[in-house]
């Protein structure tokens, strides 16, 4: 089902609707003294397995964090900030996304 907006929608074994198509946002911090990065996502629960972030290579406000590294706040991980013109729309949540691999990849 692909939910564009917030929707309180019916699930199987509950007995209240549940909210989805939600953003929350997070940061994680940058190394180097950079401060940190702000994503949104729809689904919190799978920043566990992110592997990456993406900004768009002519977003001002990241172009120079390009090739640096944030820390996952949970596990200490190094995420590199990758540049993707084709994912990222710099116009929705924050314009930084939260790249992880899909189960089985």
């Amino acid at each position: 089902m692909d939910i564009k907006e917030r929707k309180l929608q019916t699930v199987p074994g509950n007995k209240e609707p549940v909210e989805f198509g939600v953003l929350t946002s997070f940061a994680y911090p940058l190394e180097g003294d950079l401060g940190e990065i702000v994503v949104a996502t729809t689904r919190l629960e799978t920043m566990l397995g992110d592997t990456a972030v993406a900004i768009h290579p002519d977003d001002p406000r990241y172009s120079h964090l390009h090739g640096k590294l944030a820390t996952h706040p949970f596990n200490g991980r190094k995420l590199p900030i990758i540049c993707d013109a084709i994912l990222v729309d710099p116009n929705f949540g924050t314009g930084a996304v939260k790249v992880r691999l899909h189960p089985g990849t």
